[in-house]
């Protein structure tokens, strides 16, 4: 089978990215820009495939997917890899998967909205005010790994989740506290082969585990 992803970079796309090499899968990597360009997503060849004109987009032999959560866990189900195939470790990778991308992504999407939506008069108590939230869910992510005992997020062998949560972390990292064993849990991912290149793929520097 051949795969593609269309990613941005460092984006949430990057998570996905991330996943299909670390599935092993190879993907043609594409990454685009949020223009109308030649490389575009708002350019006319890629809204034939995706007119919602965002990112993720995984091409599988042709057919298209989009949602980031639903292409890591289509693809971690088909490869039997990184979300565990049934029971209690099943729920709670899953349970993280979407904690990441329905809980802690729309948290960070809220200070971009703030920057371009808002009088720059309102940014500081705005942004003060969205970046307490986004710390209160880095704190429980700390808290829940010193409560497991954990390496990762659902137990001591990385799962999807993992990769999401590290991808995230790299948005302005200086802005938030990461607690040890967080920091511990980003330095492992964004080592990982799979995860460097990625990183490398988009030409990101990875910061959150310094």
């Amino acid at each position: 089978m051949s795969y593609e992803i269309y990613t941005m970079a460092g984006s949430c796309s990057m998570a996905v990215h991330a996943v299909m090499n670390e599935l092993g899968l190879n993907p043609k990597v594409h990454v685009v820009e949020k223009s109308d360009g030649e490389k575009g997503i708002k350019n006319p060849k890629y809204l034939k495939l995706n007119p919602r004109g965002n990112v993720p987009m995984m091409v599988e032999d042709g057919n298209v997917m989009l949602e980031g959560a639903a292409i890591i866990t289509y693809l971690c189900d088909k490869e039997g890899k990184l979300i565990p195939k049934s029971g209690w470790e099943r729920a709670q990778a899953l349970q993280w998967l979407m904690f990441c991308n329905a809980t802690l992504h729309p948290a960070y999407s809220r200070t971009y909205w703030i920057m371009a939506n808002l009088p720059a008069d309102q940014h500081e108590a705005a942004l003060n005010a969205a970046r307490s939230q986004i710390q209160i869910l880095w704190d429980y992510v700390e808290a829940a790994l010193e409560k497991s005992g954990n390496a990762y997020l659902a137990g001591n062998e990385p799962t999807a989740g993992d990769f999401i949560l590290t991808t995230i972390a790299n948005w302005n990292p200086a802005a938030y506290k990461f607690g040890p064993k967080t920091k511990a849990l980003l330095k492992n991912i964004s080592a990982r082969p799979s995860y460097q290149k990625a990183l490398a793929a988009e030409a990101v520097e990875y910061k959150a585990a310094a």
